[in-house]
């Protein structure tokens, strides 16, 4: 049951940073089951969220002290893990209970680490808060019906119906809604944070938390003020840099609106670091690749740079050099937005001189894979994984490489994940990709669903990083691959006035779903069977260009009659209008 509160609240968080802060909500949920224990009530909310609890009591209390528990996990015996693993969260409050009172909020303290200034503060109108989904309270009457109990629920306004997501896979049907909560549960400071330990913007974090998020509702609000954030806030690894284009790209895309671009055109150009590049265009830079460091996969045979130890060399390497050339084909799209054509045309002449220095520098063709560095052997999953997830790649090399990249399977963390599966769809494996995600290993979505969480992790597990959390916007990657590629829906250009609708459903049997854009809702459903039938309904101010699964006798029916399609290696390519349609490829 949830009861949806009236409080709204503006981000303080945000205001000093975005020209629109964000209002932030307060919703009051109750609980899924409460229990007396002896003593103590305890009470489960179905979901970890960040927020306060609010205890009222039926009737004027006495005086005296409740001790509350709030916590994301339960050990085995079925109470809050007052030891959990890693940064997952614990905390207890004491609450004075006065005669006459009979409603409470807890005063939360907050913890030593979230009084620094890189750490993003909750509003004073919002006060302390604190991530949990378990409740203990001791000193309380023994009887359920003497406690009323909330959890308010901080978040930026979030529409659930805006998206959805189901399939013959119900592993994967979970998946997604881990990934959805994530979304909207991490959404409380106004700004898109790296979970409960740090409460820190960081720009690879933010960018994927953004992805997922307009797959689950576009509202481009929260992610706005995070590029505002992080301009005036940077972090450190090199390749975080280069995601700042790619935010403001990303939002360009799917909302067609250039603000982003217009108001930091310059601050986001400074973020390709071009002064790092040498007379081929490749940039000088050591490379963090992924984290922790232990998720490399061996890069560059473990060697790190001297000079910045948390960042690997050699210092002309694949990933870096691989992020730059993206970053360079989003800073010209972000160009043209603000009629700068001059500079449109310079970032893709530096992203073509990337792009053949890069395979003639770092592509090994002996054994046709890329290596992780000017002067490695070493062919790390991550310096072919990006290769194929920004189209370096050359089309007859791919299938190497995506060979090569299943062979290592999840040798990445949570973040790395990102581009592994966009490498893998793009490469036409989706089959492979669709059963990443629903492994059930210890590398899984799954792992965190079955350990009990109820928010995507930090980390694939503790023992691959000690202090992970259970709260980290990074770790819900499946929340936008599962729109752009297994349903297909992606903006074909800037704010989805035409649509790309290239589904890849790898072995699902069907998959149906519904994806947001600016022009409205795209409804696609999807029989995966001999024949491939595809319903799909696009808005009224939308056209659609649609990717069918290429079938023996390459024809496509387009409502119940023969189409022209265009064909390619994997697909047949039809052009459809706004409105609602079904397609057959046969």
């Amino acid at each position: 049951m949830v009861i949806r509160g009236s409080l709204a609240f503006m981000c303080v968080a945000a205001c000093a940073i975005a020209a629109e802060p964000v209002p932030l909500q307060v919703t009051e949920v109750a609980p899924t089951r409460m229990e007396v224990r002896g003593r103590a009530l305890f009470a489960d909310f179905g979901k970890a969220a960040y927020g306060n609890l609010q205890v009222a009591f039926a009737a004027d209390p006495p005086a005296g002290e409740l001790t509350v528990r709030l916590g994301e996990k339960i050990t085995e015996q079925g109470v809050v893990d007052r030891k959990p693993p890693g940064s997952v969260n614990y905390r207890e409050v004491k609450l004075a209970v006065r005669p006459g009172q009979r409603t409470y909020r807890l005063a939360i303290p907050s913890k030593p680490f979230h009084k620094g200034k890189a750490s993003v503060k909750t509003p004073p109108s919002i006060g302390e808060v604190t991530v949990f989904r378990y409740v203990e309270i001791e000193g309380v009457a023994p009887a359920k019906d003497a406690l009323s109990l909330r959890q308010l629920f901080v978040h930026a306004p979030f529409d659930d119906e805006a998206s959805s997501f189901e399939s013959s896979d119900k592993t994967l049907n979970a998946v997604w809604d881990l990934c959805k909560h994530t979304m909207k549960a991490t959404t409380a400071f106004g700004v898109y944070i790296d979970g409960e330990r740090e409460r820190i913007p960081y720009e690879a974090d933010a960018y994927i938390n953004q992805l997922s998020h307009y797959a689950c509702d576009l509202d481009p609000r929260v992610a706005r003020a995070t590029v505002a954030h992080l301009l005036a806030h940077p972090t450190w690894p090199t390749e975080w840099s280069l995601h700042m284009p790619m935010m403001a790209a990303a939002d360009y895309l799917a909302t067609g609106d250039a603000a982003l671009a217009r108001e930091h055109y310059q601050a986001l150009k400074k973020k390709l670091l071009m002064d790092k590049a040498r007379d081929d265009g490749l940039l000088r830079a050591s490379a963090i690749v992924d984290w922790p460091a232990a998720e490399r996969d061996g890069y560059n045979d473990g060697v790190v740079d001297p000079k910045q130890t948390k960042q690997v060399g050699p210092m002309i390497n694949t990933v870096v050099n691989a992020f730059y050339y993206h970053a360079l084909n989003r800073m010209a799209l972000l160009a043209r937005a603000v009629d700068n054509e001059d500079d449109a045309r310079d970032s893709e002449r530096k992203a073509a001189q990337v792009r053949d220095s890069f395979n003639r520098v770092f592509f090994d063709a002996a054994r046709g894979l890329y290596v992780d560095g000017e002067g490695s052997r070493h062919a790390s999953l991550h310096a072919n994984m990006v290769a194929l997830a920004f189209e370096l790649a050359p089309p007859e090399r791919v299938a190497k490489v995506a060979a090569f990249v299943r062979s290592r399977g999840m040798a990445c963390s949570v973040y790395g994940a990102q581009y592994l599966l966009e490498g893998l769809f793009l490469a036409g494996e989706d089959r492979y990709a669709v059963d990443l995600m629903t492994a059930r290993t210890k590398r899984s979505w799954w792992h965190m669903i079955e350990s009990g969480s109820t928010m995507t992790w930090e980390a694939w597990d503790a023992q691959f990083k000690k202090n992970l959390t259970w709260n980290h916007a990074w770790g819900a990657v499946p929340a936008n691959i599962l729109a752009r590629f297994v349903l297909g829906v992606r903006p074909a250009a800037p704010g989805y006035s035409k649509i790309t609708i290239a589904p890849q459903p790898g072995g699902l049997a069907w998959v149906r779903g519904k994806v947001p854009t600016a022009v409205g809702p795209v409804a696609v459903k999807i029989e995966n069977a001999a024949t491939f039938r595809m319903e799909i309904e696009l808005p009224a101010k939308a056209r659609g260009s649609v990717a069918l699964p290429m079938r023996q006798q390459r024809q496509v029916l387009l409502d119940g009659k023969p189409e022209q399609a265009v064909a390619t290696d994997r697909t047949l390519n039809v052009e459809v209008p706004a409105g609602r349609h079904v397609l057959e490829s046969r």
